[in-house]
């Protein structure tokens, strides 16, 4: 039976993301078998993760996943490892489908990683108010990070009341700065993330032995589908080619999983530096950082060339946000502007600010994903109100959907599991919504 436990916040921007990745080097330096969460949509932080640490990260999301689904990632998890580690996001009762909520269903313990570095007493009356706002709630224990002093770290352990457990401190350390991109930490520089990693890991090696474990149960049983049964795998004997590489990284390995189950195989390509497709029925294009390799994207005129024919051939082509900035007429960025391939006649240039963002569907089906873009299209086509959307969680209007032949593309990143036969039906060539 797997170890469980949930690293939570006050809010944002506390530190978990790297307490996450050192507490995971400081306990897989043995035998464990370790599996990391990351709660939300999020894609960058669970990158970083994976850079520092070589673990794969998985989502939670209430609303892509589902109550359902979320029990049977855990339940494959604690069939697998021997830790199971959650990052939760932004604060711990922020939002609709909060880590709080996550801890009560599931009944995790949880682990408050609090950024101390501008309190003293007051630390402990935060922590207080977290560990008794809602009771059904197990906040067990506190981590200081951010601490200036052996002095500093003392006032806040004798802050700390009960019923929480203070386990420790983080010294403030140079060695602990990491590069952060938009709304999460960087991944670009996968050397400095181990190295920040493994900083971590030193600080957190006593610490780590004090968690406030629970213990995960979750009884296949009641994973009973309960949909219509479908006769076998829906994309057997298909063979699906995924661009996967620096750009196109924004990847769900759910989804990889998801098109293995349904029978296909999966044959990775780099639309950077390879010069053709691999041999295949249908192409998924995922999101990333075209705008970072654009000059490289664009003189690449081999592959475009490839992805081209396949898409003329008529063949099924699934792009979500990067991957469809790729399929455009041009993309701008810092006053560069480059050509590529120009499968929908429309232009795009990337925004200082954030363009699009939050948890969407498409109408009439229960297909969900989440969109989170600086890029927007510049000439949107003149009859743009009449082509299909998707919707924002809240019913307003939300992401264009393109088509041209059997491709389908937008902003959205698609979680396959939350409507597989729709995933099957255009992986299939079938782009009707």
């Amino acid at each position: 039976m797997s170890r469980i436990i949930i690293l939570a916040s006050p809010g944002s921007g506390h530190g978990k993301t790297l307490v996450t990745a050192g507490l995971a080097k400081a306990l897989g330096g043995g035998n464990r078998r370790i599996r990391v969460y990351k709660m939300g949509p999020d894609y960058l932080d669970p990158q970083f993760i994976e850079a520092a640490t070589g673990l794969e990260v998985r989502q939670l999301d209430y609303w892509m996943l589902g109550e359902r689904e979320i029990a049977a990632e855990l339940c494959r998890a604690q069939n697998e490892v021997d830790d199971i580690i959650i990052e939760g996001v932004m604060g711990l009762f922020d939002g609709e489908h909060s880590v709080a909520r996550l801890a009560r269903d599931y009944r995790i313990p949880v682990c408050i990683v609090a950024d101390a570095s501008a309190m003293a007493q007051t630390f402990g009356a935060l922590m207080y108010g977290l560990a008794n706002y809602d009771p059904d709630v197990n906040v067990a224990a506190v981590i200081a990070n951010k601490v200036g002093s052996d002095r500093h770290a003392s006032l806040l352990a004798e802050s700390v009341r009960p019923p929480l457990t203070m386990l420790g401190s983080i010294k403030r350390d140079k060695a602990l700065a990491v590069h952060e991109r938009h709304l999460g930490i960087g991944a670009e520089d996968r050397s400095a993330a181990q190295h920040a990693a493994a900083a971590m890991a030193e600080q957190l090696t006593e610490i780590a032995q004090s968690l406030p474990w629970g213990k995960l149960r979750i009884e296949e049983d009641s994973l009973t589908q309960p949909e219509v049964q479908h006769e076998g795998p829906r994309l057997q004997g298909m063979r699906i080619a995924v661009a996967k590489d620096a750009v196109f990284s924004f990847i769900y390995h759910a989804n990889m999983d998801f098109l293995q189950r349904e029978g296909a195989t999966v044959h990775y390509f780099s639309p950077l530096s390879d010069t053709q497709l691999p041999d295949c029925d249908a192409l998924y294009l995922p999101g990333g950082y075209p705008e970072l390799h654009l000059e490289t994207l664009a003189n690449n005129h081999a592959m475009i060339s490839a992805i081209r024919q396949h898409i003329e051939a008529d063949k099924p082509c699934m792009a979500e946000c990067g991957g469809m900035l790729y399929l455009l007429e041009s993309l701008s960025h810092d006053e560069r502007c480059a050509p590529l391939c120009g499968i929908f006649p429309l232009r795009a240039k990337v925004n200082e600010r954030l363009a699009g963002l939050g948890y969407q569907s498409l109408p009439g089906t229960r297909l969900r994903g989440h969109s989170f873009h600086y890029a927007s299209i510049v000439d949107e086509p003149g009859n743009a109100d009449e082509l299909p959307r998707s919707a924002y969680s809240d019913g307003r209007k939300g992401e264009l959907i393109l088509r041209e032949k059997r491709t389908i593309a937008s902003f959205v990143h698609w979680y396959f599991s939350s409507e597989p036969q729709k995933i099957c039906d255009w992986l299939s060539g079938k782009p009707e919504l």
